[in-house]
């Protein structure tokens, strides 16, 4: 059983970029409504890392009571700041429709890759500005000497910001794909034959030893907050005696998704200045 080192993996994107930004500056604005704590900290989380690769960022902050209307109108104003190459939208957004305020953002500075365009381009196969979880799954995987062609992977999950776009491009690389999610009926038949299962439902403890096979690779997008304490969905102790790889919450996804959005503004910065 081999434990996959999210940060690592992230530390080497991150190396990466800073060899191909070599005076680039790219600047990216958040957009962060409400004081959710957990907002806050992933806030800052993106605002170290682009620290980390020389990047500029901001965040913008809006009071819960914000209108639609309000961002839309920040939206933009950013878009059209020739100074500003990368926009992202922090979840959660109390009471607002998070796919109105995405198509807002100019598809160019969509660091992740989240307005229908891109989305759609992802659909075609064809990849450029593309969601950063569903893209740090797929690092993690082509890190590890992973080849998805004509594996059966399983999905957990069927949002529009993991799921679906990581079911479309596991599709493009010839995996056979499954998607499940809270509807399905008995999970395990569906995962337990799986080469690859993707989780990312935010239940604790979702995926045990009995969904997994022998030998097969689990990667646990979800997130479960506990008091202090950050969990996924797989039962980690117990999954890792049967897994041939395993990520682990915290230290897994998370941090390769931070990275995967460094190089999708590294990729919005070049379109602007092309």
């Amino acid at each position: 059983m081999h434990i996959i080192d999210g940060r690592k993996i992230a530390r080497k994107i991150e190396k990466e970029i800073i060899e191909k930004s070599q005076h680039k500056k790219p600047h990216i604005a958040t957009i962060l409504v409400g004081g959710n704590e957990e907002s806050e900290l992933y806030a800052k989380l993106k605002e170290k890392a682009c620290r980390r690769v020389g990047f500029d960022s901001e965040t913008i902050r809006f009071h819960e009571d914000v209108t639609k209307e309000e961002i839309i109108r920040e939206i933009k104003k950013l878009n059209e700041n020739d100074e500003v190459h990368g926009i992202m939208i922090q979840l959660p957004l109390p009471e607002i429709d998070y796919s109105e305020i995405a198509s807002a953002i100019d598809p160019d500075k969509d660091v992740e890759g989240v307005h229908p365009c891109n989305m759609g381009m992802t659909m075609l196969n064809r990849e450029f500005l593309v969601p950063c979880t569903p893209l740090a799954v797929i690092k993690i995987l082509e890190h590890e000497g992973v080849d998805v062609k004509g594996k059966n992977v399983v999905i957990v999950n069927h949002s529009n910001i993991v799921g679906k776009p990581l079911a479309a491009m596991m599709l493009n690389r010839n995996a056979t794909v499954s998607v499940c999610h809270v509807y399905t009926d008995n999970l395990a038949e569906h995962t337990s034959t799986a080469d690859i299962i993707i989780s990312g439902a935010g239940v604790k403890g979702l995926i045990t030893d009995r969904h997994v096979r022998e030998g097969s690779i689990v990667i646990d997008v979800g997130i479960v907050k506990e008091g202090e304490k950050i969990c996924g969905d797989v039962d980690f102790d117990a999954v890792k005696e049967k897994a041939g790889m395993i990520t682990p919450v915290p230290g897994g996804v998370g941090p390769v998704t931070i990275a995967c959005m460094l190089e999708n503004a590294l990729r919005a910065y070049e379109i602007r200045k092309s």
